[in-house]
């Protein structure tokens, strides 16, 4: 029996960012991506995802903190753990990332093999 692919969902609208997600990430997840918030909400409606991969700046008028709080108040979906991924980087931003209801907080710039670590901490063998 083959092991659970997990699936994970990058928050992100950074291309280059995303590709580097498929790149480090897909021979042991499925990656889904979202360049904003109604995209995200769209992908989680439609799948089941394991972890979120965020970023705070995403393209329209809502930002990674408005769509943590939106899946923190979704009975479906405030368990899935979020790790905010970002180039806010003041003791407020961390402060604020962790109060909206990320599980994790990261600044960039990051190492691939750090984050995978993170999200391993996050998702059972």
């Amino acid at each position: 029996m083959t092991p659970k692919k997990y699936q994970i969902l990058a928050v992100e609208d950074d291309r280059e960012t995303l590709f580097l997600y498929q790149s480090a990430f897909s021979k042991h997840f499925d990656i889904h991506e979202a360049v904003s918030v109604p995209k995200a909400l769209k992908m989680l409606e439609k799948q089941a995802i394991d972890l979120i991969i965020l970023d705070l700046s995403l393209m329209g008028k809502k930002d990674g903190l408005d769509l943590t709080r939106t899946i923190r108040s979704t009975e479906k979906w405030k368990k899935i753990p979020i790790v905010a991924v970002t180039a806010h980087a003041f003791i407020q931003d961390r402060r604020n990332v962790l109060e909206a209801g990320c599980d994790q907080y990261v600044s960039k710039p990051v190492h691939l093999s750090e984050l995978l670590k993170i999200i391993r901490n996050y998702l059972p063998e």
